[in-house]
């Protein structure tokens, strides 16, 4: 039996990011409680609120998150920055284990801002690493493996054994996602084992022995795997570990091994084991992979339910290997029931989900990263021993041929001269009216396609997915559209949204958003791509407020033959992929559960007003005021944290 829908998941849920500590009881939380509670504003009781929430990342990630926030808002009132890069990095760490990696990224890469602001290199060394695991899961394998090397060079050269020993573990973990490299996998386990054995670090040495194990598996030696997780469960045993993780690998082995039945058991138990800490990510991937054993079991209904709950998990987490693994599932389940029509629906959207993470450039940047240390000395060596030879080499020919040449030149100089004189104004004339004509193609071009995007084409006669780790998505739409549109004449109604979108179109080229499509009475643009940056937030924060603007002032004061509008507006900030679709009339358009979340923000907003997402709250907090609305149901039972922007509001209020 193969593992065809095994090796792109499983490595991610073992992604683990340490902090070294020891099991801890209630007692000892009560006890740290009365200590925060009798120091009021210094940096023991930020000390005593992160441990706190260490000791709670894995069994109630939410309260974690209360007593980091609590941490934050305590180091901001007395300037304590190494505690608020930890309070950072700690909020990240809840948001890791409910796999939450929008968050997460938003909120270590502030923890990491603030390390390196103060040279703290321990901080800087965890959080590349943190950051390396976030990347890895999210599938993009070179960005991590570059966080990941960079961050152990920081560990080796502060001597620390704990970041040295997960930095190896989650390098070997990258490195198994590619056959070729699977002994270097071997040996950065192996290293990264028995550092932790001689730390006594319980947990890691579990994270080494699974991660083998998996490795192993995907080796067709299951039971090899086996001994692997025997020694891993021990481990995690003794350090409290949650065992959902394990329980999903235990069932892949037996799975392989052709015990179904007691595959599906450890399935559940990994699910089970799951909800208990809210790991979306563990559950995920338990639910994927028990769909795929009852395939095998004949049981389609059941595994078709398995699917779709991993699927609707994917939405939120943003893992997009685990989404690719979820259609091909229901490819396979709809196939095994003869509905062929959608086993090709889902088998092209694994295909898309493919062509997303597997470009051309893939291997060839974990190649050039796996060799990276090595390359470094080699190539200075190479340069000084050869620096003098070529430049004596490049001196002879220079010389040889400037004698050549000269001879050869005197000759034709004059021949030369008289035919540039007659063609020089034929070729003038020729590149004015080229240049005309490629400029009307440019401007066509452009017109359709990002810059960036149009170059890109114009270069290499095609274009790759991109994927963006930061983009804050803008929807707008008209209030009754269709009730309008029967009411007023069909040219009026055209008039009218064309009108509204010109202004529109103005309007985010003023803050640099990107004009991502219309749909009917709908338009949707974003910012921080094609070309990244810090500001797309705010960008489209101020974009949706001159919208709001233009339309209340068109409401008030329409030109003729222009029915006035209302308008809802939503936005939503995270991680989406970008790419150009279809071969004539080409568009650019953009992908993902950001997209998604953010066209709920329009639709569960009301006219003249801006509702936004928690993810872009937390990037405009500071500087905007925002009513809570709550946690509303919307579309497919999600439920999503909702803040209108308060009216009166493009004042900045004072940062704290």
């Amino acid at each position: 039996m193969g593992l065809k829908n095994y090796n792109s998941i499983l490595v991610l849920v073992l992604f683990l990011v340490f902090q070294i500590g020891f099991s801890q009881t209630t007692r000892q939380i009560d006890s740290l409680n009365v200590l925060i509670n009798s120091k009021d504003n210094d940096t023991t009781a930020v000390n005593h609120l992160l441990d706190i929430a260490a000791l709670l990342f894995m069994s109630n990630p939410d309260s974690a998150m209360t007593y980091s926030n609590k941490a934050i808002v305590l180091a901001e009132k007395i300037d304590f920055k190494g505690g608020l890069g930890y309070a950072y990095k700690n909020l990240g760490l809840a948001h890791y284990y409910k796999g939450e990696y929008s968050d997460v990224l938003i909120f270590w890469k502030k923890s990491l801002a603030i390390f390196e602001e103060i040279d703290h290199k321990a901080g800087i060394s965890n959080l590349l690493n943190n950051l390396g695991a976030v990347y890895q899961t999210k599938g993009d394998d070179p960005k991590a493996l570059d966080y990941l090397i960079k961050s152990l060079k920081i560990g080796q050269q502060i001597q620390d054994s704990s970041r040295i020993g997960t930095a190896y573990l989650n390098i070997g973990t990258v490195y198994s996602n590619q056959k070729n490299t699977y002994p270097e996998a071997f040996e950065a386990y192996l290293e990264s084992k028995a550092i932790f054995k001689d730390i006594k670090y319980e947990e890691g040495i579990g994270t080494a022995c699974i991660n083998m194990a998996e490795l192993y598996l995907k080796n067709n030696e299951p039971n090899l795997a086996l001994s692997e997780m025997n020694e891993a469960i021990d481990a995690f045993k003794k350090s409290g570990v949650n065992l959902s993780i394990s329980y999903n690998l235990m069932g892949l082995i037996y799975e392989e091994l052709g015990d179904l039945n007691k595959a599906v058991k450890y399935q559940v138990d990994a699910i089970l084991s799951a909800s208990e800490t809210d790991s979306k990510m563990e559950k995920t991937k338990a639910y994927i992979d028990l769909g795929n054993i009852l395939i095998q079991q004949k049981k389609f209904e059941q595994a078709i339910l398995n699917f779709e709950s991993g699927l609707e998990l994917t939405e939120i987490t943003g893992v997009y290997r685990a989404k690719k693994e979820a259609y091909k599932g229901l490819s396979n389940v709809y196939s095994g029931m003869g509905d062929y029509e959608k086993a090709y629906e889902y088998q092209k959207l694994y295909s898309l989900m493919v062509d997303t993470l597997k470009n051309d450039s893939y291997e060839k940047s974990i190649g050039d990263l796996r060799f990276q240390f090595d390359l470094e000395n080699k190539e200075k060596e190479i340069a000084l021993l050869n620096k003098n030879n070529e430049l004596k080499e490049i001196e002879l020919e220079r010389s040889a041929i400037s004698k050549k040449y000269l001879l050869a030149l005197s000759g034709l100089f004059f021949v030369i001269i008289a035919g540039f004189f007659f063609q020089y104004r034929y070729v003038k004339k020729s590149h004015k009216r080229l240049d005309k004509e490629r400029n009307k193609t440019e401007a066509i071009l452009l017109n359709i396609l990002p810059k960036e995007t149009a170059e890109e084409l114009k270069a290499n006669g095609f274009i790759k997915a991109k994927e963006f780790d930061f983009v804050t998505v803008l929807f707008t739409d008209f209030k009754a559209f269709s009730v309008i549109a029967e009411d007023i004449s069909a040219e009026k109604l055209v008039f009218s949204v064309d009108y509204y979108f010109k202004n529109f179109d103005t309007i985010i080229e003023k803050y640099n958003l990107e004009k991502i499509k219309t749909i009917g009475d709908a338009y949707m643009c974003a910012g921080g791509l094609p070309t990244e940056n810090e500001t797309h937030a705010e960008d489209a924060l101020n974009a949706a407020l001159d919208i709001l603007d233009f339309v209340h002032k068109t409401k008030e004061h329409p030109p003729e033959g222009i029915h006035p509008f209302e308008i809802r507006i939503g936005l939503n900030t995270g991680p989406v992929v970008a790419g150009v679709v279809g071969t004539k009339k080409f568009q650019y358009d953009i992908w993902g559960s950001t997209v998604n979340i953010a066209a709920r923000m329009e639709s569960n907003s009301v006219e003249g007003k801006i509702n936004i997402s928690e993810n872009t709250f937390q990037l405009l907090k500071d500087k905007y005021k925002f009513n809570y609305r709550g946690i509303i149901k919307v579309k497919n039972s999600q439920k999503l944290k909702m803040y209108f922007l308060e009216e009166n509001n493009k004042e900045l209020v004072a940062q704290s």
